[in-house]
């Protein structure tokens, strides 16, 4: 008899890195005899696109319906199934009874999965599964009341792991005793991902196209780069900048945005690569560029910072000398002058691109090291920890 998974991702339409490593544990688990269901009522096809984006085998993972997020379906299945008067009764009443409702649903699903792997939108649910693990990918600093704080300990009696994407993620918890708390960094399938040994002169920064929380901040980069262009007005030295789009890219503001600005200088726009496409882009590039939680006070607001970096491991492992800023888990990736640089101000970040490409040899030395250095975040370790998690 086959074990029963179950995986819920608030995001999944976003298609980001938190839900690389959501879907990334569902074609490990599928792969090692689990079945594996993920709870989502929206988009049908978008295992279809994650396969196609991430370079995963999700073949054997089915959708279920969300029981987590009251979507519209979700809200009109659980109204044919009220009784007759209940609309007649006070509000009050019927909102605890829709709770109630909720609460006992979600329960009896829950109880049929042998392991839950539950991505985490900053609140602690109560989870009903064999072994439940909640993920926290995002920092966030909350002051709870001394009844919140009574509830979340009562919730985390059901939690047997927190699973967090990095130290600097795991600090921020404070809602769960730290033998609970264990950092398992993100996968990154480094088989599919080669070096190119004729690297071209591109610097590369990789992200979503947008302006929400933890913003990739690729207007921060085109300003470095146009001032690293102005320092040396003859060189052939091109920026690509690649990454997804919710929104059809000629309605994306922000995308439209970033074009303006970029015009008039060797800056070209990749949007909504699949894997394939991006691997050939890493492979001739030779620099990376990364800004998220540039001027973001990363202890007041560490959710608005890269709270791991899976890009730059990617660029890292594809022989990319990463340049990164100084925030949040990118620390844990690159450490200065040994694998990569890190930057806080724009003139830096042009400054040490100028110096690294004017002296080849470091160039080249520093893309062996930082080739070296992302080994440690294979999707081969990754698995190999989250089996052994699961089965403690």
């Amino acid at each position: 008899m086959s074990l029963k998974a179950a995986i819920y991702d608030p995001y999944l339409d976003t298609l980001g890195g938190g839900e690389r490593y959501c879907l990334s544990v569902a074609e490990i688990l599928s792969q090692n005899g689990y079945e594996v269901d993920i709870f989502w009522s929206g988009d049908q096809d978008i295992l279809i696109r994650a396969q196609d984006r991430f370079a995963l085998d999700l073949s054997t993972v089915k959708l279920v319906p969300d029981i987590f997020g009251l979507t519209k379906k979700r809200i009109e299945l659980i109204e044919e199934n009220l009784p007759e008067n209940f609309h007649s009764r006070p509000a009050p009443n019927r909102d605890a009874f829709s709770r109630l409702k909720k609460f006992l649903n979600k329960r009896k699903v829950l109880s049929d999965y042998d392991f839950l792997f539950y991505l985490s939108d900053g609140s602690s649910p109560f989870l009903f599964a064999k072994k439940n693990f909640l993920h926290v990918q995002v920092p966030f600093v909350t002051k709870f009341t001394a009844s919140e704080k009574f509830l979340n300990s009562l919730k985390a009696r059901f939690i047997d792991k927190v699973i967090c994407n990095s130290q600097f993620t795991s600090k921020f918890l404070t809602s769960f005793p730290g033998n609970k708390i264990t950092v398992l960094y993100p996968p990154v399938d480094v088989a599919k991902l080669e070096g190119d040994v004729d690297k071209k002169k591109i610097i590369l920064s990789v992200g979503r196209f947008d302006n929400i929380l933890n913003a990739k901040k690729q207007d921060v980069l085109i300003k470095a780069f146009i001032k690293f262009y102005k320092q040396s007005p003859k060189t052939d030295w091109k920026l690509v900048l690649a990454g997804g789009s919710r929104e059809v890219p000629e309605k994306n503001n922000y995308l439209l945005h970033l074009q303006e600005i970029a015009k008039s200088y060797p800056i070209h726009f990749v949007v909504n690569p699949s894997f394939e496409e991006l691997k050939k882009i890493y492979a001739r590039s030779s620099i990376y560029w990364h800004a998220a939680g540039f001027e973001v006070d990363e202890y007041l607001t560490p959710e608005q910072t890269e709270h791991f970096g899976m890009t730059v491991v990617e660029a890292m492992d594809s022989g990319l000398v990463p340049l990164v800023v100084a925030k949040g888990g990118l620390t844990e990736i690159v450490h200065h002058e040994k694998n990569g640089y890190i930057w806080q101000s724009i003139d830096k970040l042009a400054d040490k691109t100028k110096l690294l490409i004017d002296t080849p040899k470091t160039l080249v030395e520093m893309s062996q090291k930082a080739h070296k250095s992302a080994q440690a975040f294979s999707k081969e370790v990754f698995a190999e920890k989250l089996l052994s998690l699961i089965r403690s």
